[in-house]
């Protein structure tokens, strides 16, 4: 009798993120009885990853990630919201851009750690873009991601994603 627990199956599955001319590749899986993809390592992979490709573009994740237990509700809540209000053209290009940039990973890790979340934000884009809550992007939902890049784009223009957006 084993004391570890049985592994899942799983299907390889590989993430490719470009981003401003930079390839970056992580190698995941899938476990069959789970659609969450689970990277397992390599080149721009963090820790506990998930695709995200819902036709509204959202995620299997995206009303349980918004970070520590005491804003955990206040700040998943509020993005929520801010996402059922985004309208269905900034839904599309929230999910096209983040699947050029990330494969619609919201834990995606590229260009050595620069790059961060579904949108492939520097850290200091993502603390001064609008409604932007601070801290790292990859401990948001792909849903607040997203609320975040469409205001920046709307702000800013598609210019931070020039080869995706």
């Amino acid at each position: 009798m084993s004391l570890l627990p049985a592994l899942p199956s799983v299907k390889p599955r590989l993430f490719l993120c470009a981003t401003a001319g930079l390839a970056v590749l992580a190698i995941g899986s899938i476990a069959a009885d789970d659609a969450r993809a689970v990277p397992t390592g390599g080149i721009g992979s963090a820790a506990g990853g998930a695709a995200s490709s819902p036709e509204d573009g959202g995620d299997a994740r995206s009303t349980g990630r918004d970070f520590d237990q005491s804003s955990r509700n206040r700040t998943g809540v509020k993005y929520e919201r801010l996402w059922d209000r985004t309208s269905r053209t900034d839904r599309r290009w929230a999910r096209t851009t983040s699947e050029c940039e990330s494969g619609g990973n919201p834990d995606a890790i590229g260009g050595g750690g620069l790059y961060r979340g579904a949108f492939q934000f520097m850290k200091s884009t993502w603390k001064h873009s609008p409604k932007s809550p601070g801290g790292d992007p990859i401990k948001y939902s792909y849903r607040t991601q997203a609320v975040v890049a469409v205001a920046l784009k709307h702000h800013d223009g598609a210019g931070h994603w020039p080869v995706c957006g």
